[in-house]
Protein backbone atom coordinates (compact mmCIF):
# COMPACT_ATOMS: atom_id res chain seq x y z
CA UNK A 1 0.00 0.00 0.00
CA UNK A 2 2.84 2.38 0.81
CA UNK A 3 4.53 1.74 -2.54
CA UNK A 4 1.30 2.50 -4.41
CA UNK A 5 0.91 5.86 -2.63
CA UNK A 6 4.52 6.77 -3.40
CA UNK A 7 4.11 5.85 -7.09
CA UNK A 8 0.86 7.80 -7.30
CA UNK A 9 2.57 10.86 -5.80
CA UNK A 10 5.44 10.58 -8.30
CA UNK A 11 2.95 10.35 -11.17
CA UNK A 12 1.16 13.48 -9.89
CA UNK A 13 4.43 15.38 -9.78
CA UNK A 14 5.38 14.23 -13.29
CA UNK A 15 2.04 14.48 -15.08
CA UNK A 16 0.17 16.98 -12.91
CA UNK A 17 -2.97 16.20 -10.96
CA UNK A 18 -5.27 15.67 -13.96
CA UNK A 19 -2.92 13.56 -16.08
CA UNK A 20 -0.82 14.65 -19.03
CA UNK A 21 -2.95 17.41 -20.52
CA UNK A 22 -1.58 19.97 -22.91
CA UNK A 23 -2.35 23.61 -22.50
CA UNK A 24 -4.93 25.02 -24.92
CA UNK A 25 -2.35 27.06 -26.81
CA UNK A 26 -1.04 27.10 -30.37
CA UNK A 27 2.59 25.93 -30.54
CA UNK A 28 3.35 28.31 -33.43
CA UNK A 29 1.67 31.65 -32.71
CA UNK A 30 0.74 31.21 -29.03
CA UNK A 31 -2.97 31.85 -29.56
CA UNK A 32 -4.85 30.78 -26.41
CA UNK A 33 -8.27 31.02 -24.80
CA UNK A 34 -9.47 34.57 -24.17
CA UNK A 35 -12.51 35.68 -22.22
CA UNK A 36 -15.33 38.03 -23.05
CA UNK A 37 -19.09 38.35 -22.71
CA UNK A 38 -22.12 36.60 -24.12
CA UNK A 39 -24.67 39.34 -24.74
CA UNK A 40 -28.32 38.34 -24.60
CA UNK A 41 -31.25 40.11 -26.28
CA UNK A 42 -31.82 42.08 -23.09
CA UNK A 43 -28.08 43.01 -23.10
CA UNK A 44 -27.36 41.04 -19.96
CA UNK A 45 -23.68 40.14 -20.15
CA UNK A 46 -22.36 36.81 -18.89
CA UNK A 47 -18.75 35.65 -19.02
CA UNK A 48 -17.72 33.15 -21.68
CA UNK A 49 -14.49 31.77 -23.15
CA UNK A 50 -13.42 32.29 -26.76
CA UNK A 51 -11.41 29.18 -27.62
CA UNK A 52 -9.10 28.93 -30.64
CA UNK A 53 -9.67 26.20 -33.23
CA UNK A 54 -6.78 23.94 -32.17
CA UNK A 55 -5.89 20.75 -34.03
CA UNK A 56 -3.22 18.12 -33.38
CA UNK A 57 -1.12 17.88 -36.54
CA UNK A 58 1.98 15.92 -37.53
CA UNK A 59 4.53 18.39 -38.89
CA UNK A 60 7.83 17.67 -40.62
CA UNK A 61 10.40 19.81 -38.81
CA UNK A 62 14.14 19.55 -39.52
CA UNK A 63 13.58 16.15 -41.16
CA UNK A 64 11.72 14.74 -38.14
CA UNK A 65 8.00 14.15 -37.74
CA UNK A 66 6.62 15.96 -34.70
CA UNK A 67 3.10 16.16 -33.29
CA UNK A 68 2.11 19.74 -32.54
CA UNK A 69 -1.05 21.51 -31.45
CA UNK A 70 -1.68 24.27 -34.00
CA UNK A 71 -4.55 26.65 -34.66
CA UNK A 72 -6.37 26.45 -38.00
CA UNK A 73 -4.82 29.72 -39.23
CA UNK A 74 -1.27 28.43 -38.64
CA UNK A 75 -2.10 25.14 -40.39
CA UNK A 76 -3.34 27.08 -43.44
CA UNK A 77 -0.18 29.23 -43.43
CA UNK A 78 2.08 26.15 -43.24
CA UNK A 79 0.23 24.50 -46.13
CA UNK A 80 0.53 27.67 -48.25
CA UNK A 81 4.28 28.01 -47.67
CA UNK A 82 5.03 24.30 -48.25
Amino acid sequence: MVKYAALKRQAQLYFGKKGSQEMAKCAHCGKATTFGHSVSFSHRKTNRPFRPNLQKVTVLENGHKMKKTLCAKCIRTLVKTA
